[in-house]
């Protein structure tokens, strides 16, 4: 068992050597875990209880363990994918196999192993021969990783190309004899990857139903690139500033009596679909986010000025959006490829606000962007508190109310939206009841993860109406009052915005652009999103 360990952990120190250092050289005596036994062809095997002393289960064959794990792990489908992710591993027999697989065929693959003991990890690596293992050259292991940064982790170890979601390109050996030891946390793992997945999928056929609006707009709009600044220079230049983030929830209508007052002591932000409730509150926010395509969107400035107010959208938005009267427009990364691809050749980075479903998750974004500790919300319900969608007078409500007929009542529109997504009850920060739908739990849940992995920020909501988020906790309004006023400091920082320079600002890149405006697409692009062929 010593050579074997020392081959092995030799091995796994020489690719490793920073893990290594953190988890320490000491063997581990495998019968801490196993009940170890000879499999006919006189390899071992080994059987485990699982969690809390529960049922043994056997981990590999009694028979002939390596046959076993070659037939699992070779079929064709397992390497069809960019990434090979086991949830454990037990002695490592289907890992080897693999390994051996991607090295004999020199394949291509990730090849990622999750576990969230290093002690039953070493146990394993003395057991058999992993130095196949460490030869991989995509070889990623997450071992001790908490189950909520397994997925952070994994998406940005799997990730390939621009756009692509490494989690939805991998194959996942979710063996449950391998993960019986410690089932809660794979539980969690397995729970926050799927959820992933879900929000994948939905952004796949989000972006190929509406390709042809999103690459129409893309193009319309590449000359924005040459006249807009991008969000980099915002880049952690608040810390001492608190933010606020307004939905246009129903609960938002508990702060407008005091918007004024709490935007004198806050940096607000607010999403598109509240502008119109905060106009005729007699505020303009600082800053207006607006990061949705369609021109719905739109519809929801359409009309509107805020001379006052920076506006941030993406390329690809509804090219009647960089009209709208406000002091500034910035443009933070394009999260669709045509935008994306201009980026990547041109060397911007005009800062990635990222995806979370919903503009308010992009708003969220952009205060940790800025170096906010402390961000508000209010209006931020992902619920429907009293069965209402959205805040009276709100831009939504005044298009049901332009729409509605003596046979389509505005409330045929408001119990559309309340029952198109499966209704169902939830709690709110008091702990009382309110009425959410999966749309809405998917958009809380990124922000539960996304909070996990921002432990620096504090987040708070104004209005406990809403759904209750773990990492957003509940504050009072007088609390936020009782602070003194940061008008001064908040005109420092935003004088200073409205002098960033334009993306393009060099003669160098405005020619650059225009050339790959002449020659867009090329035939790698078009491969990697063969769908967009038909919309050029």
């Amino acid at each position: 068992m010593n050579s074997i360990w020392n081959n092995n952990y030799t091995a796994f120190k020489s690719r490793f050597p920073q893990l290594a250092s953190i988890t320490g050289s000491q063997a581990v005596p495998p019968e801490n875990f196993w009940k170890l036994e000879n499999a006919k062809n006189g390899m071992i095997t080994a059987s485990e209880a699982g969690e809390a002393g529960g049922v043994s289960v056997r981990l590999h064959s009694a028979y002939n363990p390596e046959r076993e794990a070659s037939g699992v792990v070779g079929r064709d489908e397992v390497f069809e994918k960019s990434a090979i992710v086991f949830y454990g591993f037990g002695l490592g027999y289907h890992v080897i196999e693999c390994a051996k697989k991607i090295l004999s065929e020199k394949k291509p693959n990730r090849l990622v192993l999750i576990e969230p003991d290093i002690q039953h990890f070493f146990a394993a690596m003395s057991l058999i021969d992993w130095t196949p293992v460490f030869e991989v050259e995509k070889l990623v292991i997450l071992v001790g990783a908490t189950a909520e940064s397994v997925l952070p982790l994994l998406e940005d170890s799997t990730r390939v190309n621009i756009g692509e979601s490494g989690v939805s390109d991998s194959y996942f050996f979710d063996i449950p004899a391998f993960t019986a030891h410690a089932a809660s946390y794979f539980d969690t793992v397995r729970s926050i990857v799927k959820r992933n997945q879900r929000k994948n999928e939905i952004n796949a056929a989000t972006l190929k139903k509406f390709g042809r609006l999103w690459c129409r707009n893309s193009i319309k709009n590449i000359s924005q690139l040459q006249k807009l600044a991008g969000l980099t220079g915002f880049e952690n230049k608040v810390k001492n500033l608190p933010f606020l983030i307004l939905g246009a929830g129903p609960s938002l209508e508990s702060i407008l009596p005091y918007i004024k007052e709490v935007a004198s002591r806050t940096v607000t932000v607010c999403v598109e679909t509240a502008l119109h409730t905060l106009l005729r509150a007699e505020v303009q926010p600082d800053f207006i986010i607006l990061t949705d395509p369609q021109f719905w969107a739109y519809r929801h400035i359409a009309g509107l000025h805020a001379e006052e107010s920076f506006l941030i959208t993406e390329v690809s938005a509804y090219p009647s959006v960089f009209r709208f009267p406000c002091r500034k427009i910035f443009l933070c990364a394009s999260q669709f490829p045509i935008g994306q691809y201009f980026e990547k050749k041109l060397g911007l980075t005009p800062g990635n606000l990222g995806t979370g479903g919903s503009v308010a998750s992009s708003a969220w974004n952009f205060a940790h962007f800025c170096g906010a500790s402390e961000i508000f919300t209010a209006g931020l319900d992902m619920a429907f508190p009293e069965k209402q969608t959205h805040i009276k007078g709100s831009s939504a409500e005044q298009t049901w109310h332009t729409l509605s007929s003596r046979i389509t009542t505005p409330e045929k529109f408001t119990s559309a939206t309340l029952f198109s997504a499966n209704a169902v009850a939830a709690k709110d920060y008091t702990g009382r009841p309110v009425l959410t739908d999966s749309r809405m739990k998917m958009f809380a849940w990124w922000f539960e993860s996304r909070l996990s992995g921002c432990p620096e920020t504090k987040t708070y909501t104004l209005s406990p109406q809403g759904l209750a988020v773990p990492g957003i906790q509940n504050a009072e309004l007088s609390s936020l009052l009782s602070r003194p006023e940061i008008i001064e400091n908040k005109r420092s920082f935003l004088s200073a915005a409205a002098q960033i320079p334009p993306l393009c600002a060099s003669d160098s890149k405005k020619n650059e652009l225009a050339e790959l405006v002449f020659r867009f697409p090329d035939e790698a692009f078009l491969s990697q999103y063969p769908f967009l062929r038909e919309y050029l």
